[in-house]
This record gives C-alpha cells, sequence and structure tokens, in this order.
C-alpha cells in the first residue's frame, strides 16, 4: 500500500492527529516533494518507539543535536516505506540486528517543529517534519550500541520517568500518547 493510502486510511487519536493528518494528505498532493530534503520546508519522516517484553519500558537515544533523550528515526530520503525507515534507523541508531514490530501499521502522525541547527558543520535552517510513528518491541538483552555522529547514549528509560528524560517539551505528549496507545493493544 503506497504512502498517501496508508496515511488516508489512519485513524486519527484526537483533534491533533486529525489536523495533521489532513495538511499531510493536502501536502503529499499539492506540494512536491515531500519524501527527501530537496523540500527545504516540509518533508516526510519515520520514528521507532520502542518497548521492552514487558511493556515497562522505553528504548531510547540520546540525541547529539537536541541534548535530549528521545525515539530513534530519520529522513525518508525517497523512500516511500516509512516501517522501513523507521526499522532502518532504529537498527543503526541502537546498534540493533534484531528488532520486532509490535505491528507494521502507523502508530502515530505528528508534523514535527524542527528548529535551526549545526549538523556536519553547515546550518539547517527550521522546518517541519512529516513524521510517522512505528512501534517495536526489543528484548531487555539485547545489545546496545550508540551512533556517535548521531547520538551519545542508548538506554532503557521507564515509562513514567519518559517525561523526566526528555527535554524537549513539545514531545513529551506525544511519546504519552504513544505509551496510552500500546497499552491497549494486546501483546
Amino acid at each position: 500500500m503506497n504512502l498517501h493510502d496508508q496515511i488516508q486510511l489512519y485513524v486519527p487519536f484526537n483533534e491533533q492527529e486529525e489536523t495533521d493528518k489532513d495538511i499531510m494528505l493536502r501536502a503529499m498532493v499539492t506540494l512536491s516533494d515531500v519524501l527527501t530534503r530537496n523540500n527545504e520546508v516540509l518533508h516526510f519522516t519515520a520514528s521507532a518507539f520502542v518497548f521492552n517484553p514487558a511493556r515497562t519500558h522505553v528504548l531510547m537515544v540520546y540525541h547529539n543535536i537536541y541534548n535530549s533523550w528521545g525515539w530513534t528515526g530519520g529522513h525518508a530520503d525517497g523512500d516511500p516505506n516509512l516501517f522501513h525507515v523507521a526499522k532502518k534507523e532504529l537498527m543503526e541508531e541502537a546498534g540493533l540486528t534484531e528488532v520486532n514490530p509490535i505491528q507494521e501499521e502507523i502508530i502515530s502522525l505528528d508534523i514535527l517543529p524542527v528548529i535551526g541547527h549545526m549538523k556536519n558543520g553547515k546550518y539547517v535552517a527550521a522546518h517541519l517534519h512529516f513524521n510517522a510513528t512505528y512501534v517495536f518491541e526489543v528484548s531487555d538483552e539485547a545489545t546496545l550500541q550508540s551512533k556517535p555522529d548521531e547520538n551519545s547514549a542508548v538506554g532503557w528509560i521507564a515509562i513514567d520517568e519518559v517525561a523526566q528524560k526528555c527535554s524537549e517539551q513539545h514531545m513529551i505528549p506525544i511519546y504519552e500518547k504513544i505509551i496510552e496507545k500500546v497499552k491497549k493493544i494486546e501483546g
């Protein structure tokens, strides 16, 4: 199923997702190159939100750019299979060789603001990420390894401590929304 259809079929969880879904669908029809960073105003990204089997902890990385604990993820860079992008980024950023999807459907749709920042010695202007999030499960015993060019640590955080560990205040409601949704999925 193509990305437009996946988003079209996505059932929003709340008003925020309903609004973001509508904006994403309109942008896909009216704007060009929303799957690559060539569109410097907005483009698609995919994130992985990862639980341990008991669903008591989430796996997060300490992002060098944002100086905060957060999910793994990255730019679509032309790949319309955002599930694949989320899985690939998770494995790369956490040094994992095996991950299991809790479900392969999108769990969260969010338009995320990105402030201007330096990356690899170049300035990246403020823009928007049209983000699709997928949920995975990873063994508590898995060997973890950071990806020094992107993050400086990888670790398990108790789900009730996510808000304390995340210094990006706008991300906390998104993480809490996903945790709430996953609690309703039978394991």
